[in-house]
């Protein structure tokens, strides 16, 4: 079986067809690789172009781009087609490769093949000019044509090669949501799918479902002639998202299956019998404490202390449909936001005049110790003693870690001082939205208290 993946390349388009290319890799020791064949003593490169020559293929590809005025935008893409341990052979693994640009590509397109043996499974890695030889025009790369021509061509090969093929399972998941979900962190779908369930439970018909959808604050569009799916948007959300990508529970069809199957339970479900709470003896102690005064916590640290708070209860798992939904989303970067509280608290900084102050003095450091490296690489090229060279480097490497620390430090006060107007408005909007319930629920009980 074949794993494929395709990145896009954005600069250094040598540096891709160097790596691909490189020697220490798609060399082959033939005294290893053709121990039952002595006549074979040389070692076996597996490097080919195809439409180029491999020696010279990243000057024969900016020849093209200057040919055809494209030299910026995507430069090129770089495939890696990644086979199980021990189920090809090294010249198996690089004819594929060969076959699957061929099929691919054609003779519109530069591409370099190199096949890697550096690990316990042989793969190809092929870079592509991303500007046809043939008559200019790019190739485009897409979700569509990766699963449509990449992977399929792929497969193709693998079946024709007596190789097994990857069933998918399922559709897939953007990365940033896979890596959401495994480090345990909030979703937006997650978050999308907790609301529908709990909805679900209170429903009884799929009308009423969107109602009650509704009535939380998303915006519903329903599909029907002049509209293929059905999409949610909630409150504060900047995009609509289909059901269909939240998974077939939560396809119309799923949610009808889920609300029958409920009222089917509701059917025969015989009521729990009520037995009242056992009455706890509590007790008062009485007697003289001290506490000590602790100090008022203001600024920035009260701001930041409250907000954690806020999103800290927002992630709990029990009832989290209960809180607005732009703290929801934004309790996915509570880690970012509890980063920012410890350096505050660790800093003292409590104001936005002593911000600006640590972020002046940050700038200063950071211009001084740029100052201070300069001259060092002068002296470091026209040092000819190999040890006075090294302790000058040293010196340079010093300054720089010093550097990378200042400068993200830096980076940390510009985002706390680029979030604090939002953490500020977040405050402000769940303070409205506290006092606005617990008015409805004043004019609730007191409606009710009137009717008895």
């Amino acid at each position: 079986m074949a794993y494929t993946k395709i990145f896009a390349i954005r600069r250094r388009l040598d540096d891709r067809v160097k790596y691909a290319i490189d020697g220490e890799k798609t060399e082959l020791d033939a005294g290893i690789a053709y121990a039952v064949n002595p006549e074979k003593t040389k070692q076996v490169r597996f490097v080919k172009g195809l439409n180029c020559n491999d020696d010279n293929a990243f000057d024969a590809m900016r020849a093209v781009k200057r040919k055809f005025k494209k030299t910026g935008g995507v430069l090129g893409y770089h495939i890696i087609q990644s086979f199980a341990p021990g189920e090809v052979t090294p010249e198996q693994a690089h004819e594929i490769g060969i076959e699957f640009a061929r099929r691919m590509f054609g003779n519109d397109y530069q591409v370099v093949i190199g096949t890697h043996l550096d690990k316990a499974h042989p793969h190809n890695h092929i870079v592509v000019n991303s500007v046809s030889c043939s008559d200019g025009h790019k190739y485009h790369s897409s979700p569509e044509s990766y699963f449509k021509e990449i992977r399929a061509t792929s497969d193709e090969l693998c079946r024709e090669n007596g190789l097994s093929v990857i069933d998918p399972q399922g559709k897939g998941k953007h990365y940033g949501e896979w890596k959401a979900e495994q480090d345990g962190k909030p979703t937006i779908r997650g978050m999308i799918r907790a609301d529908m369930d709990a909805i679900i439970a209170e429903a009884y018909t799929l009308d009423t479902f969107f109602m009650l959808l509704e009535r939380k604050g998303y915006a519903v569009q329903r599909r029907g002639p002049h509209r293929k799916y059905t999409t949610v948007q909630p409150k504060g959300a900047k995009r609509a998202i289909r059901l269909a990508s939240l998974g077939d529970e939560y396809t119309e069809e799923g949610i009808k299956q889920r609300l029958a199957q409920q009222r089917q339970n509701n059917l025969y479900h015989v009521p729990a019998r009520h037995t009242p709470k056992k009455r706890v003896k509590r007790y008062r102690v009485r007697g003289l404490f001290f506490y000590a005064r602790q100090p008022k916590i203001t600024g920035f640290h009260a701001l930041y202390l409250r907000y954690l708070y806020l999103l800290r209860r927002t992630r709990r798992r029990k009832q989290p449909y209960r809180a607005p939904f732009p703290l929801r989303q934004e309790a996915a970067k509570f880690e970012r936001y509890q980063a920012q509280f410890k350096y505050l608290l660790e800093q003292n900084i409590k104001t936005a005049d002593e911000l600006e102050q640590r972020i002046a003095a940050l700038e200063g450091e950071i211009a001084a110790l740029t100052e201070q490296r300069k001259p060092l690489y002068q002296q470091r090229k026209e040092e000819t003693d190999e040890e006075a060279k090294e302790q000058i480097s040293a010196e340079i490497d010093r300054h720089t870690a010093a550097l990378r620390e200042k400068r993200r430090e830096l980076a940390l006060c510009r985002r706390i001082q680029a979030d604090i107007p939002q953490v500020s408005a977040q405050l402000r909007q769940a303070r409205e939205d506290q006092s606005e319930t617990v008015t409805k629920e004043e004019k609730q009980h007191e409606y009710q208290r009137r009717n008895r």
